[in-house]
């Protein structure tokens, strides 16, 4: 089975367009800038060359995301790792939004992000893998 046929299902109901682009492109620079998340992991993030600052910019300014499976598919990752740790920690954003910084037990004592970043080309399996990893905790 192939990573998008096991995935899909997930975004079955979202069009690949410019307005979910727009939208999706909306809460992830949102989520970047509460986590202070910088130029070269927000390019791992989205799947991008580490290099690809000016693509970074350019759609940063748009407020948009490309219109790619994968990249709505990352974000849509992302955007399930943020729900999981608010439900966590409903009454304390400000650790919410140092979560991915910070070193975690779960994560052999790497931050999200150094646990990402360990694995440039699994990173979309990583961010999954921590999304799952948040599922479970949650739902214990």
């Amino acid at each position: 089975m192939t990573q998008r046929s096991q995935n899909s299902f997930e975004l079955s109901n979202l069009k690949l367009d410019a307005k979910n682009a727009s939208v999706l492109g909306e809460a992830f620079w949102n989520l970047v800038r509460h986590y202070d998340i910088g130029r070269e992991d927000q390019a791992l993030l989205l799947g991008f060359r580490a290099d690809s600052r000016g693509r970074l910019k350019r759609f940063e300014n748009e407020g948009s995301i490309p219109i790619e499976y994968d990249v709505f598919y990352r974000v849509s990752t992302l955007l399930g790792i943020h729900k999981n740790l608010r439900i966590l920690f409903p009454h304390n954003r400000e650790l919410v939004y140092r979560w991915m910084g910070t070193p975690q037990p779960l994560l052999e004592g790497k931050s999200a992000l150094e646990y990402i970043r360990a694995k440039p080309l699994e990173s979309l399996q990583r961010m999954h893998a921590i999304r799952r990893l948040l599922d479970r905790v949650r739902n214990r």
